[in-house]
């Protein structure tokens, strides 16, 4: 079951306590909501998933971390900026040291500031590739793996832990596949975004690698079957607009059956593109002759965008990648 979502909208120097935070998401009268113009910062939310696991939200942009009996689970920092937010959510909940930090790929924007999350003997966990792809393009605010695998590798602190699973490249060349234990939720970074399948909002495509897409889908679909998986959780939070008019962040969790709603989009995609190549449609036609229609009912669809996007795609069938 879901827990109560907390926000940061003040300092440890203000000396308000967490009850009083929570009182005021919750329209204390008097009482200055979080997020509001009173803020000190940035504000960022926790939300307890239950079982140990939490998800660290800043912005649109989430990462999931679990608290066990000795220890602590990060994932993802995201950046410096991010990371010093994220390492005072984790001080909200528990006093615990951070026993890993765990890479879901190798982007910048998120393994940025991990250092910051770190205490004395913290390994830092990635796929194989990411460890090469850091080596090859270090920054000098990333902290290299210091602990890789090449398909499944598992962290536990204490009473909960976190496997991974690699099936290939798909969003870059080493993204991990997780799964929370004992909360059985998984969490696919940037291929997976609850609530909804979405049409991907990089026109280029720059990051995907086309020819193993379904294939990872299918491999990720298998594995919620085998391991009786039913939730999802993705690296980002789209906003929309509520009831009220509001802008709100889009639910953390979805059905386990997203994954192969979004796995559908790409074949849909994929397959408006073959068609086009096996009737020997030239790509810089595809724009008024393909039927883009066809990805209309997914969130983010924009024709001139997806227009762009089938240039690349058309690529895949014509040299294989």
């Amino acid at each position: 079951m879901r827990g109560i979502t907390y926000r940061q909208p003040i300092t440890a120097g203000q000396g308000v306590c967490r009850l009083l935070v929570l009182l005021c998401s919750i329209g204390l009268p008097g009482c200055d909501a979080p997020g509001t113009s009173n803020d000190t910062g940035p504000a960022y939310e926790i939300e307890a998933l239950g079982d140990g696991l939490h998800v660290f939200r800043l912005g649109s942009r989430q990462s999931i971390f679990l608290v066990g009996s000795d220890g602590v689970i990060a994932t993802d920092p995201l950046n410096t900026e991010a990371a010093k937010l994220y390492r005072e959510a984790i001080a909200e909940i528990t006093n615990l040291p951070v026993k890993y930090v765990v890479y879901s790929n190798s982007f910048f924007d998120h393994v940025a500031g991990g250092e910051l999350l770190a205490g004395p003997g913290t390994e830092f966990i990635a796929q194989e590739n990411c460890a090469a792809n850091l080596r090859a393009t270090p920054r000098a605010d990333i902290v290299p793996p210091t602990q890789t695998y090449e398909d499944r590798y598992e962290v536990s602190a204490g009473d909960v832990g976190l496997t991974l699973y690699y099936f290939g490249p798909s969003y870059g060349n080493c993204l991990s596949v997780m799964i929370a234990r004992p909360a059985n939720i998984m969490y696919v970074s940037k291929l997976v975004t609850p609530p909804v399948a979405r049409v991907p909002d990089d026109p280029t495509l720059g990051n995907y690698y086309l020819h193993n897409i379904v294939s990872f889908y299918q491999a990720v679909e298998a594995l919620a079957a085998e391991q009786a998986v039913d939730q999802v959780v993705g690296a980002f939070a789209p906003e929309s607009t509520g009831t009220d008019g509001a802008m709100a962040a889009a639910p953390i969790l979805a059905p386990v059956a997203l994954i192969a709603e979004q796995r559908r989009m790409w074949e849909t995609l994929l397959d408006i593109a073959r068609i086009e190549y096996e009737q020997k449609t030239p790509a810089r036609v595809m724009q008024s002759s393909a039927d883009f229609e066809r990805l209309a009912p997914y969130a983010g669809y924009d024709r001139e965008q997806v227009g762009i996007m089938m240039r690349r795609v058309y690529s895949l069938y014509r040299i294989g990648r």
